[in-house]
């Protein structure tokens, strides 16, 4: 049996003073924190301006394909013949010489008097086979002197199938008024059509080129067409 002087001395365990531990003082865990949500935030910004240039390109080149679409469809409707269509003196809708795609915007209102009811906002069906509309569905126009406009489905959700960035596609043809002087002058029938492509992202106001501008992102392109005739 041990005695009391052995137990209690001053080399017992029980007597020895346990070491100290190292440990972070609470200033320092708070700037380890703010350094930790310093770089978490640097990182949330970067990849969402990457993830932002990336839905932004795709939507210029879709909307860059609409506008070719445009384009295609101006340089091959037939027929377009302009000296058949004023056979009388002035325009005659009736006669379907003239594409709507490649008409002027004086053409488009004659063709407006005559009968077809163009709708202001983008059509949600499609009209009867009835109706006088029908063979120029789905184009519309805000109202009287304005160029033909369709809409454009610039982006769906891959997910849901929700459309969530939709544009327009208007086209405005002018007549160049082009002729040839050989022996008599000769009118070309030339026109130019200038196809826009007209949609919003995140509503930010700039061109393509990124000049700020007050409207949205516009993609446009031009082409000419000289009548069949």
């Amino acid at each position: 049996m041990l005695s009391l002087k052995r137990q209690f001395g001053p080399d017992c365990p029980a007597s020895r003073r346990m070491p100290l531990r190292a440990a972070f003082t609470l200033i320092e865990i708070v700037i380890a924190l703010a350094v930790l949500g310093t770089m978490a935030a640097g990182v949330y910004l970067g990849f969402n301006a990457v993830n932002t240039y990336a839905v932004s390109s795709r939507l210029y080149s879709e909307a860059q394909t609409a506008a070719q679409n445009q384009i295609d469809l101006t340089l091959s409707k037939a027929p377009f013949d302009v000296s058949a269509a004023y056979v009388s003196g002035s325009f005659n809708p009736a006669l379907n010489k003239i594409p709507v795609e490649l008409m002027t915007v004086a053409e488009v209102d004659a063709l407006a008097a005559s009968g077809v009811s163009f709708p202001a906002a983008a059509p949600t069906a499609t009209p009867a086979t009835s109706s006088p509309y029908y063979p120029y569905y789905p184009y519309y126009r805000s109202g009287a002197g304005q160029s033909l406009s369709k809409q454009a489905f610039i982006y769906r959700d891959p997910v849901t199938g929700i459309v969530v960035v939709t544009g327009a596609v208007t086209f405005t043809v002018t007549d160049t008024v082009s002729s040839m002087n050989f022996i008599t002058s000769t009118n070309l029938n030339t026109r130019k059509v200038n196809v826009a492509v007209t949609y919003s992202f995140r509503r930010v106001t700039a061109d393509v080129t990124g000049a700020l501008l007050h409207g949205d992102y516009t993609v446009a392109m031009d082409t000419l067409r000289t009548a069949d005739q």
